[in-house]
């Protein structure tokens, strides 16, 4: 069976994704469709604007089969440590077919290309002499494969083929059998607030939600209609605004030699963190106190979530070694029914009876329950949400 893989955060799901998917399945005559999607939070170091089976449901309403759990230890990693573990996944399932994902550029080769002078040492070197300088590890990167390339690569403003350079580099280190397959991004940038052609990024539908206004149109049908209902029962929108107080307790709560153990802190900029808490008692304040030129918005934000769910850099290490199920419809249960046959690791349908009988593996899965625990806490409508929830949701089930 040829599948297309996406690896996916859908916070919200919208008419780019839908393009995607079906585009990408058509093209490549695959016979379904997997997706792995982060769970609670998301890579930009937030929460999810809907919990993870809302959002689970957007996608199997939309052209997915099968949904999975991209770990959260993988989710609030940069982009290398994102693809490197969401690959590395996927490729212990026995999946045969695709990677897809969107890129700026459109050019297959001259992302394999990029991934190979990224690979060398001469990168390597020349990224550590960039990041004396003073400036963030993403543009260090930007800059000198521009240089090593002779120009011919800008990734300044292209996080999308930032991401897929990393995805190709983990497919070759895991000698996967998937193949990468882009698909070219039409309509409105990653992060643009504009709408372009009827298509309008995730970060441009996030605001309207926020404020109220009506995104209907730059979402399908049924996953507008999951949205309304959720806001309608009081379990979202969430926002990032609403972890503030847990995320002042998290660090204020913890002395300086905890926070500097904590994935993605080097160079002292737990101390940097710890004073715009104490200055700050707003997310968006927060942020904004800590965050320099080498340590960005999404860094410190990534940063911040790690420290919220105790994520340490020991953390970065282990290796997954399970999957767990989110939802399917007809044609992901006949998946699932392969990868069982095929899965160099278990995979989890049902969370009460999980069990493994390794420790990493248990520090993964119990990352996920607090993550999951936590962002319960976030929803408008208290009661809406309770602790233990990935042990009373079943899998979305879409047998239509």
């Amino acid at each position: 069976m040829k599948i297309l893989a996406v690896i996916c955060e859908y916070n919200p799901f919208h008419n780019g994704h839908a393009y995607q998917l079906r585009k990408q399945k058509e093209e490549l005559d695959c016979d379904g469709v997997v997706c792995l999607m982060s769970g609670s939070f998301v890579q930009r170091g937030e929460p999810a604007m809907f919990d993870k089976w809302s959002r689970c449901e957007m996608a199997l309403n939309s052209g997915c089969d099968l949904v999975l759990e991209l770990p959260v230890l993988y989710s609030l990693q940069s982009a290398e440590g994102f693809a490197r573990g969401g690959v590395s996944l996927l490729s212990k399932l026995g999946l045969e077919g695709y990677l897809g994902f969107g890129s700026e550029s459109g050019n297959i080769d001259a992302l394999i290309s990029a991934s190979e002078i990224m690979d060398s040492s001469d990168f390597h070197v020349a990224v550590k002499e960039s990041l004396s300088t003073g400036i963030s590890y993403p543009k260090a990167c930007a800059d000198v494969l521009s240089k090593l390339s002779g120009g011919s690569f800008d990734l300044n403003e292209s996080p999308n083929d930032i991401l897929g350079i990393e995805y190709i580099k983990s497919l070759k280190t895991e000698a996967s059998q998937l193949k990468p397959s882009i698909i070219k991004r039409t309509g409105s940038s990653h992060d643009s607030l504009t709408p372009v052609d009827g298509y309008m990024s995730a970060s441009g539908i996030r605001n309207a939600i926020q404020d109220g206004r009506d995104v209907s149109s730059f979402m399908p049908k049924e996953a507008y209609s999951i949205v309304m209902r959720e806001i309608r029962a009081g379990k979202g929108p969430v926002l990032p605004e609403d972890i503030s107080s847990l995320l002042c307790y998290a660090v204020t709560s913890h002395d300086r030699e905890w926070l500097a153990d904590i994935s993605g802190v080097s160079e002292g900029i737990e101390k940097r963190i710890a004073d715009s808490v104490a200055a700050n008692r707003s997310f968006e304040g927060i942020v904004s106190g800590a965050k320099t030129k080498r340590y960005p918005q999404t860094r410190i934000q990534r940063i911040l979530m790690n420290m919220l769910l105790s994520i340490r850099k020991e953390d970065e290490k282990l290796s997954q070694s399970y999957a767990r199920v989110l939802g399917l419809n007809a044609k992901g249960a006949e998946i699932l029914r392969q990868m069982q046959k095929l899965s160099d690791i278990p995979i989890v349908t049902k969370t009460a009876d999980a069990s493994f009988s390794d420790e990493g593996s248990n520090r993964l899965f119990q990352l996920d329950v607090l993550a999951t625990d936590i962002y319960s806490l976030l929803y408008p409508k208290k009661s809406a949400g309770r602790n233990g929830m990935d042990f009373y949701r079943s899998p979305i089930i879409l047998y239509s």
